[in-house]
C-alpha cells in the first residue's frame, strides 16, 4: 500500500468515526450521561403532583361542604332617588350559599313613627351560588322621611 493510499484510508476511518458520533447521542432527552432522570424532570413531577392534589382537595371541598349548604341570601340597598311619580331604591341580592335560589322575593317596608307607610316588592328570577343580582324597589312616598327595611322575603329551591 502506498503512502497516499494509507493517508486516504486513515482519513476515511476518521470521517466514519466522526459521522457515528454526530448521527446521534446514545442518551435520551432529559437523561444525563449515566441514563438517570434529571433534576428538572423530578421538579416537574413534584409540581404536577402538587397541582393534582390541590385540584382534588378543591373538588372534595366543593362536593362535601359548599354544596350541602342551602342558599344564604342577604340584601343591601342604596339611597333613594327621585324618579317620575315617586322614588326608587336600588338593591342587590347576594347568595353566599351553596345552591341556587329561584323566584327570590325582595321586600322593602317603609315605616314612619312605628307605622307601616308603604311596602314594595320585587322578584329576582334566580340567584346562583356565590353571585349577586340587582333590582329596584319603587315607592310613592319618600323613603328618606322614614325607616326603610329591605330584606329577602322568600325563595324557591330548584
Amino acid at each position: 500500500m502506498s503512502d497516499d493510499q494509507a493517508d486516504e484510508a486513515t482519513a476515511a476511518e476518521a470521517d466514519a468515526g466522526h459521522n457515528d458520533a454526530g448521527e446521534g447521542d446514545a442518551r435520551e432527552p432529559g437523561r444525563d450521561a449515566e441514563g438517570e432522570t434529571s433534576r428538572g424532570e423530578y421538579a416537574l413531577g413534584v409540581l404536577g403532583a402538587v397541582v393534582v392534589l390541590l385540584v382534588l382537595g378543591f373538588l372534595l371541598h366543593q362536593a362535601l361542604v359548599v354544596r350541602d349548604s342551602g342558599p344564604a341570601l342577604s340584601v343591601t340597598s342604596s339611597t333613594a332617588e327621585e324618579v317620575d311619580g315617586g322614588w326608587s331604591v336600588a338593591f342587590e341580592v347576594r347568595n353566599d350559599g351553596g345552591t341556587t335560589a329561584e323566584q327570590v322575593q325582595v321586600s322593602g317596608v317603609l315605616e314612619r313613627d312605628g307605622e307601616e307607610v308603604q311596602e314594595a316588592t320585587a322578584t329576582i328570577d334566580y340567584v346562583p351560588p356565590r353571585s349577586r343580582q340587582s333590582g329596584v324597589l319603587l315607592f310613592s312616598e319618600d323613603p328618606a322621611t322614614g325607616t326603610l327595611e329591605v330584606r329577602p322575603a322568600g325563595y324557591t329551591v330548584p
